[in-house]
């Protein structure tokens, strides 16, 4: 992008970070940086970590940070990293919900040959999706007391997100139009995503999905943002079990809390049953899980099956079109028809409320 050999390796990338860094800085120290490291992850970033240190008068400071660095990508709903800076920005500036601070950014491509942004580097574990939580790991290894206080603690930290004023989001798709609907999230995330996804190709299940929700949606109670990644394995915990941070709000939209909710729930099924692993004892069934809701967010959801079809549609419009990235996951197959059957299952139960 600025007429110099693409650079690969995080390494390299850190070494050309450091001077653009002690721009930033006051005094302009030489900054050193180590223990660079790049996981395998990421769909519209890379990430990389590490160690920036300096001294400020006879101070050595070391701060740990990670760097999210654009990538090319196929869709373009993911192809502005700056989204996920602001929206993480937007949510400190408004609230104490538990995400990673953020002070540097840079939206030339100069630099490093792609827009990037850097935030503190969090301590805390995070569920693992591949292998799934469900089947091994620190979080497989809790109590079922512990694993049942974990997922709520998820719960109640992003029942705080959800009471940002959705106005704290301008830049967000269909802001200026006015207070978000379920229908403008289908509008601008679901429908936007699958127009993308379909490439001219008919899905009738899909296409016969969203003309029933649109136009039946529920009246709402709250709107603000919409993670719209909320699982367990985007949130990272303290050793005491309480949230670290909250995570990954690279296609954060807005509309309904619930459809973060049923998200939340849903994923829960893809990472154990949609891979033939059994569901792990100390996460809430269905009926626990939305009564746990109700009781946090202060209002009854006689109409919870609405967002457990928008979430399951959702997923399914996902894997529609690889948008991957060569991300590779490891994953077991999944079983055919589950997507597909779930879309099929809340539409009809939301279908017989009606």
């Amino acid at each position: 992008m600025n007429g110099q050999p693409p650079i690969q390796t995080a390494s390299e990338l850190m070494l050309r970070l450091s001077g653009w860094l002690s721009t930033r800085l006051p005094g302009t120290p030489d900054i050193e940086i180590r223990d660079v490291v790049e996981p395998s992850q990421g769909f519209s970033s890379r990430t990389i970590l590490f160690t920036a240190v300096w001294r400020e008068g006879a101070e050595l400071i070391e701060r740990p940070l990670v760097a999210r660095l654009q990538r090319d990508v196929a869709v373009p709903m993911l192809a502005d990293v700056f989204h996920q800076y602001r929206v993480m920005r937007a949510v400190a500036d408004s609230s104490d919900v538990q995400v990673p601070r953020i002070d540097f950014a840079e939206a030339d491509s100069a630099m490093l040959g792609t827009p990037f942004f850097l935030m503190d580097r969090i301590d805390g574990r995070v569920p693992s999706d591949f292998p799934s939580y469900h089947a091994e790991g620190w979080f497989a290894d809790l109590t079922p007391a512990e694993r049942k206080r974990s997922w709520w603690n998820g719960i109640r930290e992003m029942e705080r997100l959800h009471r940002i004023d959705w106005r704290q989001f301008p830049f967000l798709p269909g802001a200026a139009d006015g207070p978000p609907t379920a229908g403008s999230y289908l509008d601008t995330f679901v429908g936007h995503w699958f127009e993308w996804a379909a490439q001219g190709q008919s899905y009738p299940l899909v296409e016969d999905s969203l003309r029933f929700l649109l136009a039946n949606q529920p009246p709402v109670q709250r709107v603000g943002l919409v993670w719209n990644d909320a699982r367990l394995g985007n949130t990272m915990f303290r050793p005491d079990l309480e949230v670290a941070s909250l995570l990954d709000f690279e296609v954060a939209s807005l509309g309904p809390p619930e459809i973060d909710l049923a998200h939340w729930m849903y994923l829960d099924d893809i990472f154990s049953l949609n891979f033939g692993i059994p569901r792990i004892d100390g996460i809430p069934d269905e009926a626990e899980a939305i009564a746990g809701f109700e009781r946090i967010y202060g209002w009854e959801m006689p109409y919870f099956s609405y967002y457990q079809a928008v979430a399951a549609l959702k997923i399914l419009v996902l894997s529609i079109r690889d948008y991957s990235n060569d991300k590779k996951m490891a994953a077991p197959a999944a079983l055919p028809d589950f997507l597909v059957d779930r879309v099929r299952l809340y539409i009809e139960r939301y279908a017989n409320s009606l």
